[in-house]
């Protein structure tokens, strides 16, 4: 039976080309390839990546180059803003990437508690049938995660 890790974040030092939105605690870079060779000395399988929003905010650029070096060994999460008016396309499109298994919505303060402010739902603009599983990250306020509710979504299998 593989052993799978259910979160992991990989990021560089930071640099110009791709700079830090502001600091994870930890090592000061864990590359791609340092997590497939410390998932390979604790005999782990595989990981669900999830691109680290303290460091890149929105972009998942590095993590996709991290899977696209090692497509066997990662499946890919994304943050996504339900804020952001496109936020429908941007699910629909970040669920046609190949290894993609969910994205994490980012409830932080900025973000409306009413639940009858419009949000993303399946079915809705090009989310359609390809909606992923949803990840709700609730910073600030644990009612914005009760008023955004949400329906249990099947996984995808690796």
């Amino acid at each position: 039976m593989p052993t799978l890790d259910s979160q992991v974040h990989a990021y560089e030092r930071n640099h110009p080309g791709r700079p830090w939105a502001g600091v994870l605690h930890g090592p000061a870079e864990v590359t791609g390839d340092q997590m497939v060779a410390a998932m390979d000395a604790v005999s782990v399988d595989g990981a669900v990546l999830v691109s680290p929003f303290s460091m890149y905010r929105y972009d998942a650029s590095y993590a996709l180059q991290v899977y696209a070096a090692h497509p066997s060994r990662f499946r890919l999460v994304k943050p996504v803003d339900p804020t952001d008016p496109a936020v429908a396309d941007t699910i629909a499109d970040w669920a046609a990437i190949e290894g993609t298994v969910g994205i994490r919505v980012m409830l932080r303060d900025e973000v409306s508690t009413d639940p009858r402010r419009p949000r993303p739902q399946p079915g809705s603009g090009r989310c359609g049938a390809t909606f992923p599983p949803v990840n709700l990250f609730v910073l600030g306020s644990a009612g914005a995660g009760r008023a955004a509710g949400g329906a249990k979504t099947p996984t995808r299998g690796w």
